[in-house]
């Protein structure tokens, strides 16, 4: 909690099954100049309950939807309910700045547009998102049109293998219940290109809130995460015929996790580092590619310093 008003404060969050030491170069650039000229504060955020990302002990897993209209249950109210806790003693006082990698961009883009009113009315925990408190979000890799790779996986099919997780390590403690088999309304799920989620959260790209600056970025580069083993399988393009039934028609572009053509929006500012894999996005120091998604990025954030 903060005890003086906060001028701008960036927001850090990691994608699916992830935890927030993924994010750790990234906070650490941002701590340090030009930076922290910029930044008040630096929160590094887990949507899931555990510190250390996923726990299966607790309620937040990979059973968990981004978000479901039905539900207050999701990733995208937990997300909500931690960044109203870090700006409870800021009120509006303080500016966001958003990086969310992966899966991470769709709970955020889903607590904007979902959530802009605020879990409640209450002045605690009201409508921040809405009152022009977000400046910038920047979408790292993420999937808003969907990946292949969670089609082809569903496919072998790893929604059995993450349902039989969690029933194995939940029978000792509480035993099975009806929600224990919402697999089809998982996260995992809702990555699948043409899931109603995404339908619904893409349906009129003008629902881009316009008050926030939209960033994306994403790789090209498909060699990383054992590429040469899965690459070929996974994201590879069929042609179905009578003659040849499983025809090679070529690789779909991705960045070893991600479909390329699945991180532009449309009225977002759309970035691409060719040479950069899922993971390299986040390597703002260690990578070389990741270096170059910071001299991207660098200007667009020291002009925000400009708008506020």
């Amino acid at each position: 909690m903060h005890t003086i008003p906060v001028k701008r404060q960036a927001i850090l969050i990691h994608g699916f099954a992830g935890k927030t030491s993924f994010m750790k170069e990234i906070e650490e650039t941002l701590r340090v100049e030009p930076f922290n000229q910029i930044y008040d504060s630096v929160s590094n955020i887990s949507y899931y309950d555990s510190r250390h990302g996923i726990d299966f002990s607790r309620p937040y897993d990979l059973k968990t939807p981004i978000f479901d209209k039905n539900s207050k249950q999701t990733l995208a109210h937990n997300l909500f309910n931690k960044i109203s806790a870090e700006i409870f003693d800021c009120k509006e006082n303080v500016f966001l700045d958003i990086y969310a990698h992966s899966m991470g961009g769709l709970v955020i883009r889903s607590m904007v547009k979902y959530l802009s009113l605020g879990v409640n009315q209450e002045k605690k925990n009201g409508s921040w998102i809405n009152n022009g408190l977000i400046q910038n979000i920047f979408l790292l890799g993420t999937p808003n049109h969907g990946t292949h790779l969670a089609q082809r996986l569903v496919m072998i099919p790893t929604d059995i293998l993450i349902s039989g997780l969690n029933f194995a390590l939940e029978i000792p403690r509480q035993g099975i219940t009806s929600e224990d088999f919402t697999i089809m309304n998982s996260q995992f799920m809702q990555m699948v290109p043409n899931a109603s989620f995404l339908k619904d959260l893409n349906e009129r790209q003008k629902d881009l809130d316009k008050s926030i600056n939209w960033v994306t970025v994403r790789g090209l580069n498909s060699g990383g995460m054992l590429g040469f083993v899965w690459q070929p399988f996974l994201f590879r393009k069929f042609w179905v015929n009578r003659h040849f039934p499983f025809l090679h028609k070529g690789m779909i572009p991705n960045d070893g996790v991600v479909d390329a053509d699945s991180v532009p929006l449309k009225d977002a500012t759309n970035l691409t580092v060719p040479k950069a894999t899922h993971m390299d996005l986040l390597k703002w120091k260690s990578r070389k590619s990741g270096q170059t998604v910071l001299k991207l990025l660098e200007p667009l954030i020291l002009a925000s310093k400009e708008e506020s």
